[in-house]
Parts: structure tokens; C-alpha cells; sequence
């Protein structure tokens, strides 16, 4: 299993961060401050950073030239709302080896993630494609839904697609509403609940065959999808 570290102060985000990555299969832990980073990236117990680049004590530019100086070779994705071609530049410049700017979409952060994984130690952490329950068979990548007992097919569409692999890697569990958000609009998307639950409802609908599991509603919770008899 993968271990992250987070380097990060804003508490909500990086609690949606760390929710996302636990979800995801990795193992992470999170720090607030610059000196933490630097003292944790040494200590060789990780396999990537994900580094903010506004940070007390020591911004994540400065953190990443330190480790670099040093001889550190931990690979680094900077997290900034900085967007300009020149913020960029400065910091692969810097020593960092991928650059996302805030706000991201979860989707985007695990993908980005994983590529970082795969380039800088040549091992592939990516989760099997094809994700099966029951009957349902789907295919992540081409985000192509297969009912097996009766044969209907079909291509979904992108924000589908993410709450259904969601449902599927964690069937029979109760995913919050502001977990399903966060995973399909990102972090920092100003999205109603009711945009939610629309899309919630045309997949449930797609799954109402004979033997299909459906998706529930858990008043005040948020959704599952049903467990298999």
C-alpha cells in the first residue's frame, strides 16, 4: 500500500483529502506546517508528497528545494491555487515533479496520483478496471455498465460513472453526501445537494432490473448501494 504524505493547513480540506486517499487504498498522513513536511519527507517513510505551497512556518517551495539540496529524492505534487504559467514553471523548477491547482477534482488528484507512482517507481497501483457486484459489471476507464443476466449496455455518462465506481468499491456502506461531492465535483465545487440527488437518481433508475442492486436512501446519512442476498 502506497504511503502518502499530505502537507497541508487548511483542516477541511485536508480532511477531505485524507477521507479520499483512505478510500482510494492508500495510506496517509497529514501535516500543517513546513518544518513538520521537511522533518517527515527526511525520515523516508513515504513513497510521495503532496505539498501545499502556502504553509506556515516554510512555504512548500522552499521545502521541496531543501529536500532537493539535500539529495531527497521523494517525489512531489505541489496543491496551489496559483495558476499562472509562471507559478508553474517556478515549481517544477523547484524540484517538484507534478503541479495541481486548487480547486481539483478527486478524480483528477487519484489519477495524477497514481501516474506519479507509476513514473517515478515503475509499479503500477492502479485498481483492476473492471469492478463487478451481482450482476453489475463495469468497466472504469470506458465507463461502460454491463447488466450480465440480462445483457443491457451502456456508456455513462462522466459524473455517473464516478458515483457508481464509488458504489461499487465500497458496496453495502454508507457514503455521505459530502463525500459523493466531493469525489464528483471536487473539493471546492459549489454544488446543491439536490444536483446530487438528480444524479443519484437517474443511475438508480438504470439499476432497476430484477436482481440488480438498488441504491438506498439513508435519511440523514446519505446512500448505499444495497447488499447482495
Amino acid at each position: 500500500m502506497p504511503k502518502i504524505l499530505l502537507v497541508e493547513d487548511d483542516v477541511e480540506l485536508a480532511n477531505a483529502v485524507i477521507s479520499l486517499l483512505d478510500e482510494e487504498g492508500f495510506d496517509a498522513d497529514w501535516v500543517q506546517d513546513g518544518d513538520e513536511a521537511l522533518h517527515a519527507a527526511r525520515s523516508g517513510a513515504y513513497d510521495v508528497a503532496l505539498m501545499d505551497v502556502m504553509i506556515p512556518s516554510r512555504d512548500g517551495l522552499s521545502v521541496v528545494a531543501r529536500l532537493r539540496k539535500d539529495g531527497e529524492r521523494l517525489p512531489v505534487m505541489m496543491l496551489t491555487a496559483r495558476d499562472s504559467l509562471s507559478d508553474r514553471v517556478r515549481g517544477l523548477e523547484t524540484g517538484a515533479d507534478d503541479y495541481l491547482v486548487k480547486p481539483f477534482a478527486g478524480t483528477e488528484l487519484i489519477a495524477r496520483l497514481r501516474a506519479l507512482l507509476r513514473r517515478v517507481g515503475g509499479q503500477e497501483w492502479d485498481d483492476p478496471d473492471l469492478l463487478t457486484y451481482g450482476p453489475l459489471s463495469f468497466s472504469v476507464s470506458a465507463r461502460e455498465l454491463t447488466i450480465e443476466h440480462t445483457g443491457e449496455f451502456v456508456v455513462l455518462p462522466p459524473k455517473e460513472a464516478v458515483l457508481l465506481e464509488m458504489f461499487l468499491r465500497h458496496p453495502n456502506r454508507i457514503l455521505t453526501r459530502s463525500q459523493l461531492m466531493d469525489r464528483v465535483w471536487g473539493f471546492e465545487g459549489d454544488v446543491l445537494e439536490n444536483t446530487l440527488e438528480s444524479y443519484v437518481s437517474r443511475l438508480r433508475k438504470r439499476l432497476e432490473n430484477e436482481g440488480c442492486p438498488t441504491i438506498q436512501t439513508i435519511r440523514g446519512l446519505g446512500y448505499r448501494l444495497q447488499k447482495l442476498p
